[in-house]
């Protein structure tokens, strides 16, 4: 009988190393750690619902952890820590903060705890895997749908509040909408702020900004507890369009009653739910699926169409 091979032998034996060393998931689930920008919100909540459907499909262990303010990124790094202490299998990181996470998730990594960014990246590193919408595509459809709201020839006038000012998503939607803006005479966005997802901040502001400039006729409301501050700044006595982020009843209620024009939606479950699932894709050596989380941009006249029911009540699909 033939004797078998040297790389035969080799072969067989490496096979059976990773047969012995496959992890038995029953008995000794993944832990992964689920740190997002902050506790509360619709969008976060979503998340982790996502999150959690990919839990029970997986039998992963996951833990939540996030700071009450979304702009405390000193926090983010302090749960990053625990994590790395508590020796969990993966970490899926809603940065908020493009450079400030960088030296605690390359920690991270290098004790070999794979790190999925969900929704914002760092500057100089995607990490393991990097999940998110394409936020430049957002601010340039809220640009063109904004202008399709006025005559060719009229000028327009923006005030942009966003939540936090370093993140990569709040960067990518700004820069669509001025990018854009460009583009069109009469059309200038005269300020561009940030209200630290605080709801009275966001109203104080567009009260201020409004007061004194007469010529602002659109808002960009780019969080739902900034959208909600500037909802409730808005003078009754001019026509001021407003077009916002979320998914809160309170901006449904108001899009279906015409005073938000429209709203642009994310679906952050479905983000929660493939991050999770990336992460245990990586840890098994499965190289994850890329491609873009969903987003719409949603008016009065197509909010009750199946696909943005789907998205402004958030179900996976």
């Amino acid at each position: 009988m033939k004797k078998p091979s040297l790389l035969f032998i080799l072969i067989l034996i490496l096979c059976l190393l990773a047969s012995c060393a496959k992890r038995d998931e029953k008995q000794d689930p993944y832990r992964i750690a689920v740190i997002t920008m902050m506790q509360g919100g619709e969008f976060w909540g979503s998340l982790k619902n996502g999150a959690r459907g990919a839990r029970t499909e997986t039998g992963a262990v996951l833990e939540f952890m996030a700071p009450i303010d979304e702009a405390d990124y000193a926090s983010q790094v302090v749960f990053v820590q625990e994590a790395i202490d508590q020796h969990f299998d993966a970490i899926v990181l809603s940065p908020s903060h493009t450079s400030n996470l960088a030296d605690i998730v390359a920690k991270a990594r290098s004790k070999g705890i794979k790190v999925v960014l969900a929704d914002t990246r760092l500057d100089k590193s995607e990490g393991d895997f990097f999940i998110t919408a394409d936020y430049h595509e957002v601010g340039v459809e809220m640009a063109e749908h904004a202008f399709s709201l006025f005559g060719p020839g009229d000028p327009i006038k923006a005030l942009v509040i966003g939540s936090i000012p370093n993140s990569t998503s709040m960067t990518s939607i700004v820069s669509g909408l001025a990018e854009t803006f460009g583009k069109r005479e009469n059309a200038q966005i005269g300020y561009a702020t940030y209200s630290f997802t605080d709801e009275s901040i966001a109203k104080k502001l567009t009260e201020n900004i409004l007061d004194s400039d007469a010529g602002v006729n659109i808002i960009f409301a780019l969080e739902e507890n900034t959208a909600h501050g500037v909802v409730n700044a808005l003078p009754s006595d001019r026509n001021i369009k407003l077009i916002a982020f979320g998914t809160t009843q309170y901006e449904v209620q108001l899009l279906e009653q015409g005073m938000i024009d429209a709203l642009v939606v994310i679906n952050s479950f479905n983000l929660g739910y493939r991050s999770v699932k990336a992460a245990i894709d990586l840890l098994r050596n499965i190289k994850p699926v890329e491609k873009l989380v969903e987003h719409a941009l949603i008016t009065k006249t197509t909010m009750f169409s199946e696909q943005n029911q789907r998205l402004l009540f958030q179900t996976f699909q």
